[in-house]
């Protein structure tokens, strides 16, 4: 009987070595979807700058009532002075959204065109997620873009006055809540791939406040379909987006647009295609841009196919820019140094954190409504504190941080100092550095997801009184628009703990629902 089955059993014994001999198929269980909307609001009533300044004067500049009911109908732009009106569109807003499934988990990335989006739009937006979606989770992000509507209600006509159009608001919840759907009738079955590579030296990016620390990688995830059509490409980079700069009165997505639409669609100048594209949807993610990450004007981009170094702010340093980082992604790809994740199963975990607010005009700003947030009040110091949350996503190898505001890249990456003339004379805080603590191959962190808190500082270079740190003549900037000294503490703190212990052993609130996807409504 043995020698019957002795061939039946060879057999198994070779298909078994043969197995094991390829790679994991179990990536074929992932499922992705991308899908993106046109956010660009309209535009009423246009306008001309007699004066040349860049802001708003009814007494000087001339304007047309577009729509006829006698009034003035701003759309105010965020990011930089008050009082600067849309005169038209340069580059269209987008509201892109990806959805993965793994069988287990679903979870949606929407990230929207705007300067930043408070968690109370976020929690909003989630409530209103249709439950057929069978989302687990949804990472609200901003690309904190300088040269679209204020969405935060601090760039209105003047300091106490909100910028945020409430029926915009509505608009905006809407279609990024569309382009989730969009994206989930969009999923099938897909590939994980994912790079890591240095910042172009074409594209420099420049920290404008000591110590000089940059966290300066382009991190890429890529979604191919089991046929090998790209379907989406996420990039996460550090950069202010606002290198049209605060002259600018024209709406545009800069340099996350530029860059969206040259992976994927081909670098184009004037109607001629330079480099084709690779395909698929872009999903711009914001990286660690406290400090601030930016390139101002006076400071060199370089055209990737000119070769033209530009100085002067404006759409072009903002296209050269964009251009720069999808030409060094699309040639990764094209040169196939991407990695393949081969078991890309998804975890979720996010936790609520309070802060407290410190900073008295932030204080107010909140009070009063002109920041769209919902503050709470304690009997003891602080006395304003502010709910917001931190999020940790992991697939397979990759892993996506969520940062409620603008992180200082030394408390990602290390280099935290504590100069002369610091409010506070002690050894660094918030160590060691967050990257440190990451387990992912390619780890993203994305500044402004659910919230939009504004920069979060190391203590030990908190500088809010004079004498002023590394010498400088003047008030630093960073602490103007934070919570206060012990947000960067209290966020490290957090995700410290988030990245060390709770993707390990999550608690039973913070582990995602894991009911198998034929129990759940479709």
């Amino acid at each position: 009987m043995s020698s019957t089955y002795a061939p039946i059993r060879i057999a198994l014994i070779v298909l078994g070595l043969i197995a094991l001999t390829m790679p994991f198929a179990s990536s074929a269980d992932l499922e992705a979807g991308f899908a993106e909307r046109d956010i660009t609001p309209e535009i009423p009533d246009t306008w001309v700058d007699v004066d040349d300044n860049a802001q708003f004067d009814p007494d000087v500049d001339t304007w047309v009532d577009g729509n006829g009911n006698g009034e003035f109908d701003p759309v105010w732009m965020a990011g930089f002075q008050n009082n600067r009106p849309a005169q038209g569109v340069e580059l269209p807003l987008k509201a892109v959204a990806m959805v993965l499934d793994d069988g287990k988990h679903r979870i949606g990335i929407v990230a929207a065109d705007t300067i930043g989006l408070m968690r109370s739009f976020a929690q909003d937006l989630r409530a209103n997620v249709p439950d057929e979606l069978a989302l687990d989770y949804v990472m609200v992000h901003a690309t904190h873009n300088h040269e679209g509507p204020d969405t935060q209600g601090l760039w209105g006509e003047g300091a106490l006055s909100s910028g945020i159009n409430d029926d915009y608001m509505l608009f905006l919840r809407d279609e990024m809540i569309g382009a989730l759907a969009d994206a989930v009738t969009a999923l099938e079955p897909a590939t994980l791939h994912m790079a890591e590579f240095p910042n172009p030296p074409q594209t420099p990016v420049r920290d404008a406040r000591k110590p000089i620390v940059v966290d300066d990688a382009v991190r890429v995830l890529a979604l191919r379909s089991l046929e090998g059509a790209l379907l989406g490409t996420v990039v996460n980079f550090g950069i202010h987006v606002e290198l049209a700069w605060d002259r600018n009165l024209l709406l545009t997505s800069d340099v996350a647009g530029y860059l969206r639409d040259g992976i994927s669609t081909g670098i184009t100048y004037d109607g001629a295609i330079k480099k084709p594209g690779i395909g698929g949807t872009t999903l711009w993610l914001t990286g660690n841009i406290g400090g601030l990450m930016t390139s101002a004007p006076g400071e060199w981009v370089e055209d990737p196919f000119s070769g033209e170094r530009i100085t002067d702010a404006g759409h072009g340093k903002a296209r050269a820019f964009g251009y720069g980082l999808a030409s060094a992604v699309i040639d990764q790809w094209n040169e196939q140094l991407f990695t393949e994740e081969t078991n890309p199963s998804i975890e979720i975990l996010s936790r609520e954190v309070e802060f407290g607010i410190t900073n008295w005009m932030l204080a107010l700003a909140t009070i009063t409504g002109v920041v769209d947030s919902s503050p709470s009040f304690h009997l003891s110091r602080p006395f304003i504190r502010y709910t917001s949350e931190v999020a940790w996503l992991k697939l397979g190898q990759a892993t996506i941080t969520g940062i409620p505001g603008e992180l200082y890249p030394e408390i990602a990456v290390g280099g935290i100092e504590n100069p002369a003339g610091a409010d506070y004379a002690l050894d660094p805080v918030e160590v060691p550095p967050l990257r440190e603590a990451m387990s992912g191959k390619v780890n993203l962190m994305v500044n402004l997801a659910n919230d939009a808190i504004g920069y979060i500082i190391p203590k030990s270079e908190w500088d809010n009184e004079a004498p002023w740190i590394y010498g400088a003549t003047e008030e630093t900037y960073g602490e103007i628009v934070s919570l206060g000294e012990e947000t960067g503490p209290t966020l490290h703190r957090q995700l410290l703990n988030l990245l060390q212990h709770n993707h390990a052993h999550p608690s039973r609130a913070e582990r995602a629902p894991e009911q198998p996807r034929e129990e759940r409504s479709e």
